[in-house]
């Protein structure tokens, strides 16, 4: 039955399965049985915990071996877990335990100590905190932390940046036509917000509360999005393309790679998955065809293949004419 499972279903199966098992265990908790029998039923969902934890650990790691320091971070994992989240009949036992609690603090406190010296030396060696952090926590975690922070910076303080082009290389932008639509969205999304949110108040303060907040996060996105649509222009060089699309795409495709057929993407070519559109609500006015497969990057963190690329400039024209000098000093030299 496993096997014809869905193969990302399966990856996820070793993270979901314990927490659903952790979840059940939780509710079981504050069952009347539980309440009743507090010492047995503190023990048992010590158990539950800690084993949910721990075969999810044996099963996501390499080779089915976890190392000593995941072993020492799930066992921390499995205290505060089987503290905070256990019913209060249940809490009065663990604190009633106090070598227990010691021994908690001291696997937390062992990898607080161990996981800050990781972090610090995976910084040193590469000048990167987010590497640092990758020694630590999941690299997909880490990663997806590092873009909201970014997000987050971008959207709050960043309101003068300057547009991001290297030394020799020339900038196109393709944001001029986007920012009134953009702003108009934003300008929508304040009034739905603010009604939202009165009308929620009126049924749950703490729904109310709650969607505020994730309303109010997506309010600094499109913030974010409309300014990194600005920073970050489509950038030319002597020898390749800098592709961007505000904080959503950014590749490189060398020179030689681009056929210089002039042919632009008819509709049935935007809608192939091997040609990326980043004409945003727009019909696209370059196009960019590649003579093998570019691997790039998605948002979302994954990889695509493409063999072209459709974009929307602000000066097309001289984006091409650019393109076309570009390619008669390759041919001359």
């Amino acid at each position: 039955m496993i096997r014809i499972l869905p193969a990302p279903l399966l990856k996820s199966l070793p993270i979901v399965l314990p927490l659903l098992a952790i979840a059940a265990a939780r509710i079981a908790t504050y069952s009347s049985w539980a309440i009743a029998h507090p010492n047995v039923a503190a023990a048992l969902y010590a158990w539950v915990v800690a084993d949910a934890l721990f075969l999810g650990l044996l099963a996501k790691s390499p080779d089915h071996k976890p190392d000593l320091f995941q072993f020492v971070g799930v066992l921390s994992l499995a205290c505060a877990v089987i503290v905070i989240g256990a019913s209060e009949p249940l809490r009065d036992v663990y604190f009633s335990l106090p070598h227990i609690l010691f021994a908690a603090a001291a696997t937390a406190a062992l990898f607080t100590v161990w996981s800050s010296a990781r972090v610090i030396t995976g910084w040193k060696s590469t000048g990167s905190l987010v590497a640092g952090f990758e020694q630590v926590l999941p690299a997909k975690l880490v990663s997806f932390a590092a873009t909201e922070c970014r997000t987050l910076w971008l959207g709050l303080f960043r309101w003068r940046a300057p547009v991001d082009v290297p030394p020799g290389a020339r900038a196109f932008a393709y944001h001029t036509y986007l920012t009134p639509m953009i702003a108009t969205f934003l300008a929508l999304q304040v009034i739905e917000l603010g009604v939202v949110h009165l009308l929620l108040m009126l049924w749950n303060p703490t729904v109310a509360w709650v969607m505020f907040a994730l309303s109010g996060w997506g309010l600094i996105w499109t913030i974010a999005l409309l300014k990194s649509f600005r920073i970050n222009p489509v950038l030319l060089t002597k020898d390749r393309i800098r592709v961007r699309s505000g904080m959503i795409y950014d590749f490189e495709v060398p020179i030689d790679q681009v056929v210089a057929d002039g042919k632009a993407f008819m509709a049935d070519d935007l809608e192939r998955k091997e040609i990326l559109n980043l004409a945003i609500m727009s019909s696209p006015n370059v196009s960019l065809r590649f003579s093998e497969a570019v691997t790039i990057r998605t948002f979302a963190g994954g990889h695509r293949q493409i063999f072209g690329v459709a974009l929307r400039l602000d000066e097309s024209a001289a984006f091409m004419s650019e393109l076309d000098r570009v390619w008669s000093n390759q041919a001359d030299a």
